[in-house]
């Protein structure tokens, strides 16, 4: 690999500029709590998922909110989860593929539901998808606003190499933090065996075609580079200098941290948002990631809304159901937390093109560790319209109460992982009641 591929490289993984000091703190400060983020890029439909209405007229006369009937959605036993009935073959015929992952919501909500928690009628007062996005994902719509995923991470392990993975959405870390960006898992090989021309699995270690140099070379510039960044280190007074440089010798010299990623990856990582799904697992099973963000698109349905709606709810709880199982088998669920947002929802009411534009009134779901699930917090009026909370119950009431903002929810959720006091976080304020959504 020569000095630009490698530049590239450790741009592409976000860690070209500022990453944690070296083993020693890793071992120190191992990640033991997980948060995962997973944003449906666009703005998506609640009345499509979590927060159905069915397809009675509007007394405005501009329609029916959805085309499915009322009596078609689902319910969650003993829990006041409703779900739309989708994804619905009628609607979703000329999106069938192959690699369609289009089945049933029953499947995710009828395993996940006591653990889930939706929290409908969050006003993001806006319609904008930068302002929606960032709102969503940091509280708040300052241009400054860290993501949660950034506060949590730098509050909880600044020391770890790979503390937020980042495959896109809002990852704004205001410099607190370095986010690592995937763009796939082989970023990771490459990064983990820098002397390597050749990191496939299957790569023929005892051909030496497979390496840039000779062992015993490697290895004496390995020693050479450790004994020059050991100097750069001590010789730089500033913290920010200090820890560019460990950052450079650290993927210099094949940090075992990304060895031990890998080795916690499937054979064949799946594509899509189910393969984001087991890269973040694979991060926390090898204690060098705190929070990840997940991320899958084409949610902005100004046209045609039922067909193409359909197809990217049916992939975004596809990947989340993947995503839970994984945590499951890999014995960490009980230690994440996975939220599920947006950048805002869609009209109750379709435009001329069969699509849906903006609309201020979102959903966010949430479970995993932390979370009370079964529940539903909040709401809307029968036209989508956020209703006000009763801050005590939580409910939602027409008498009195609260607009419920994200800033209500990044509030609760700093305090459920635990950060509200760090004075990193704190330099970041809410204005907000303290509400106890999560439970």
């Amino acid at each position: 690999m020569n000095r630009r591929d490698l530049l590239q490289l450790l741009g592409s993984a976000g860690l070209a500029t500022i990453a944690p000091l070296g083993s020693t703190a890793r071992a120190q400060s191992a990640p033991n709590r997980h948060f995962v983020f997973v944003n449906a890029g666009g703005g998506w439909d609640p009345t499509s998922l979590c927060d159905p209405k069915g397809h009675a007229e509007r007394p405005d006369g501009r329609g029916p909110v959805n085309h499915y009937r009322a009596d078609q959605i689902g319910t969650v036993g003993g829990t006041d989860l409703r779900y739309a009935p989708f994804p619905d073959p009628e609607l979703a015929t000329s999106t069938l593929r192959d690699d369609n992952p289009i089945t049933s919501f029953d499947a995710f909500f009828q395993d996940v539901g006591p653990e889930l928690l939706v929290i409908n009628g969050i006003d993001t007062e806006t319609n904008n998808h930068d302002t929606g996005s960032r709102t969503v994902w940091s509280g708040s719509e300052a241009q400054n606003q860290p993501a949660l995923a950034a506060l949590i991470a730098q509050a909880q392990a600044p020391d770890s190499p790979l503390a937020f993975i980042s495959n896109g959405g809002y990852d704004y870390a205001n410099g607190h933090i370095a986010p690592t960006r995937l763009s796939g898992t082989s970023v990771f090989r490459e990064l983990s065996h820098p002397n390597r021309s050749n990191t496939n699995d299957n790569a023929d270690l005892a051909n030496e075609q497979t390496y840039f140099l000779p062992d015993a070379v490697d290895a004496a510039i390995a020693r050479a580079r450790a004994d020059r960044m050991a100097r750069l280190a001590q010789q730089s007074a500033l913290p920010m200098r200090r820890a560019a440089a460990n950052a450079l010798f650290t993927v210099q010299g094949g940090d075992s941290s990304l060895s031990r990623l890998i080795e916690f990856l499937p054979g064949d990582v799946s594509s899509g948002l189910r393969g984001q799904a087991e890269l973040a697992v694979a991060a926390f099973q090898a204690q060098v990631a705190v929070c990840a963000n997940l991320t899958t698109g084409g949610f902005d349905t100004h046209g045609n809304h039922d067909r193409d709606a359909t197809y990217r709810m049916a992939v975004l709880i596809d990947g989340v159901h993947h995503l839970w199982r994984s945590l499951r088998d890999a014995g960490i669920a009980d230690r994440t937390t996975v939220l599920i947002g947006s950048d805002f929802g869609r009209t109750p009411f379709y435009n001329d093109g069969n699509g849906k534009d903006h609309w201020n009134a979102t959903s966010l779901m949430a479970f995993g560790a932390g979370v009370a699930g079964g529940r539903v917090v909040g709401g809307t009026d029968a036209n989508f319209t956020e209703r006000r909370i009763d801050p005590t119950t939580l409910r939602a009431t027409d008498d009195g109460g609260l607009r419920l903002r994200f800033a209500h929810v990044h509030r609760a959720a700093r305090r459920l992982a635990a950060v509200d006091g760090n004075a990193v976080v704190r330099a970041y304020p809410l204005d907000a009641e303290d509400l106890d959504l999560f439970g």
